[in-house]
């Protein structure tokens, strides 16, 4: 005969057996673990050939428009009397440029104006005195360097006693009595440049 003490301790057995059997239907019934996946690695670029660079060439000499009707390697001073400039032209190269002063072609008693025309550097001489005379009286000019390039006594020089610009109008009337007046830069440089024999053009 079953007593009640009994019949409980059989529930309560029943009870726990249940308990186990959830507890282990749990564990079961749980999803799989996933797989771990990997990662994609991605592939290193291909490298690409970089086309051959030619070596740099060094640059030709710019054409100066001053300069560009003359000959390849020939030395060439070109003055503008409209322009009261000078140009220095090594072959198509401009060498250096500067304003001038020209003759006084403006006076009337005498002729003081620049020749126009073709020449060549007859001489080249340092720290000499330009002497002269004509109707307005004579002179007695100190320079530091003087390149003739006419028979007549015209040529290149520094001119320290001049008062106006270089470049000026004023050589009209106060210009040079028939020479072209540079900077004292400008003329060394032309005189260690220019052999005798250059060749000068002298343009209106």
């Amino acid at each position: 005969m079953i007593t009640l003490r009994h019949g409980a301790a059989i529930a309560g057995a029943a009870a726990l057996l249940l308990s186990l059997a959830a507890c282990s239907a749990v564990a079961t019934t749980a999803s799989p673990a996933q797989k771990p996946t990997s990662t994609p690695v991605a592939a290193a670029p291909t490298p690409v050939a970089k086309p051959a660079v030619a070596p740099a060439q060094p640059a030709a000499p710019a054409v100066s428009p001053a300069c560009a009707g003359n000959q390849p390697g020939v030395k060439h001073i070109i003055v503008s009397i409209g322009e009261q400039h000078l140009y220095a032209c090594d072959g198509q190269s401009l060498l250096t440029d500067a304003p001038v002063t020209t003759g006084a072609s403006a006076i009337t008693n005498v002729n003081d104006a620049t020749p126009i025309g073709t020449f060549h550097i007859t001489n080249k001489i340092r720290n000499t005195v330009l002497a002269g005379r004509d109707v307005n009286g004579p002179w007695n000019d100190p320079v530091q360097y003087w390149m003739p390039f006419t028979t007549g006594g015209d040529g290149f020089h520094d001119a320290s006693w001049q008062t106006f610009p270089l470049g000026s109008p004023l050589y009209t009337t106060q210009g040079s009595h028939g020479c072209v007046h540079l900077p004292l830069d400008v003329i060394a440089t032309l005189f260690n440049w220019a052999p005798v024999g250059t060749l000068v053009t002298i343009e209106s």
